[in-house]
């Protein structure tokens, strides 16, 4: 439904669910972008990414992390962060992980 889709992407839980989940996700992977996709893959879709999704993901991990540095991030951590949050945003908006089938 779109109106589902729309409610999980502006809904401030699932933005401070986001936040929580990334932040889980550093402690379990720790700072190499491509463990903590793998790691975020097998949290919220009990699932390893396929290699298509590991590069799509890693380019829109680097272009969330430079948005976050232009946009007021303090330091490369936090745009990190911030980057990740977005990815968890993105996974558990997706359609895989909502729906079961």
């Amino acid at each position: 439904m779109p109106t589902q889709a729309l409610t999980l992407l502006n809904n401030d839980f699932i933005l401070i669910q986001s936040k929580f989940l990334a932040e889980r996700v550093v402690k379990e992977a720790g700072s190499s972008p491509a463990e903590q996709i793998k790691q975020m893959y097998r949290i919220t879709l009990s699932r390893e990414p396929t290699r298509v999704e590991m590069d799509l993901n890693l380019a829109f991990l680097q272009k969330q992390r430079v948005y976050a540095l232009a946009h007021g991030s303090a330091s490369e951590e936090a745009a990190a962060l911030a980057a990740l949050t977005d990815f968890a945003q993105v996974m558990l908006d997706s359609n895989e992980f909502v729906y079961i089938g």
